[in-house]
């Protein structure tokens, strides 16, 4: 790139080339007429001053680029700079996540915020309602709930209850009681806990209640194994067994029947089935699981006949015992149950 100063002599040949062409068409024009000495002299001084404008005009345009380019190369650094140096915004650790959403609610049960005490008022919940990490749920005389947490588990919760909600596999039980269905969660290699005044219940793959009043803990099994863990001892439970710990660390343990009158509660607030084209042996799946009852067929072909049968129709409103008095018939079944084993058969028993 050629510097400011070498142009003057570029445009001084130019001149000269210029005036050397005029010369000769003034040879080869002849002689004229004089010039008034005054008139020659301001065309020169005019002649002059234009040149010289013009010779400024091209020292300040070449300067303006310059300077331009400069400031252009300036603000292109600088915005380098600033997306070098500006820092990357921080991801909340603590941002609440999504941990349960409410499938079913009678009466008064209510949602308490992080910071809330005990006792204060909440908002109060209903089915599709959602609940966020930190957040924690009580329920007042008389009322229940089921939820969903995140992942599938289902949970249950009794009268007189609160529960907060760490994240969705790990709540704290303060009173009252609770059900906890992991189902195929528990398979995963994953657990559920629930922290205690009394200790820590784990469980595996299981369903179980976790039952806190009158200075007490009561786990009570229905399937697979849950552990309490208190201090530096564990105890064990698997499904039919009961645990119940006093203040003292006392523990006994003792049979529990999975099905019948002590587990009507969460039947009472279980989730409805979507009874509308689901398919008959769905529907007996969900009906077994809720109950802890058996289910059989009085022989295979009818098993076989059976299969593939689509459901119509809403149960909802229904508990899950009752529904099953409800759908039979209308696929011309009947069942008898006995001792938690239902007998399925066609027709009138």
């Amino acid at each position: 790139m050629s510097n400011i100063n070498d142009q003057q002599p570029l445009d001084q040949d130019r001149l000269d080339a210029e005036q050397e062409q005029i010369a000769r068409l003034l040879r080869l024009a002849g002689p004229r007429l004089a010039v008034p000495p005054e008139t020659s002299t301001r065309v020169r001084t005019v002649v002059h001053d234009e040149w010289q404008e013009s010779i400024r005009a091209r020292r300040r345009r070449s300067a303006y680029l310059w300077t331009g380019a400069a400031l252009a190369a300036a603000a292109v650094l600088a915005l380098a700079v600033g997306l070098t140096l500006r820092p990357t915004p921080a991801t909340p650790l603590d941002t609440p996540q999504l941990v349960a959403t409410f499938k079913a609610v009678t009466g008064n049960v209510r949602l308490l915020q992080p910071r809330d005490e005990p006792g204060v008022p909440g908002s109060r919940l209903a089915a599709g309602d959602t609940v966020l990490s930190g957040m924690a749920v009580s329920t007042g005389p008389g009322a229940r709930a089921a939820l969903r947490l995140a992942g599938g588990p289902s949970l249950r919760l009794g009268y007189d209850t609160l529960v907060r909600f760490e994240s969705a596999s790990i709540l704290a039980l303060e009173a009252g009681r609770l059900y906890l269905d992991s189902g195929d969660f528990g398979e995963t290699g994953s657990s559920l806990s629930v922290r205690t005044p009394f200790g820590l219940v784990e469980d595996i793959g299981t369903q179980f209640e976790v039952d806190i009043r009158d200075q007490r803990i009561k786990v009570r099994v229905r399937e697979g194994l849950v552990t309490l863990g208190r201090e530096d001892r564990v105890f064990e439970a698997p499904a039919g067994v009961e645990l119940t710990m006093d203040d003292d660390g006392e523990l006994t343990r003792g049979p529990v029947p999975i099905f019948g009158p002590e587990w009507d509660w969460i039947l009472e607030i279980a989730p409805p089935f979507e009874l509308e084209g689901s398919r008959l042996e769905t529907f007996l799946d969900w009906v077994e699981r809720e109950t802890g009852w058996e289910m059989h067929y009085a022989d295979s072909e009818l098993e076989r006949a059976t299969a593939g049968t689509v459901l119509h129709g809403s149960v909802a409103g229904l508990r899950p015992d009752q529904a099953l008095e409800a759908v039979l018939p209308t696929c011309g079944l009947v069942f008898r149950e006995e001792g938690g084993t239902v007998i399925i058969a066609a027709g009138l028993l």
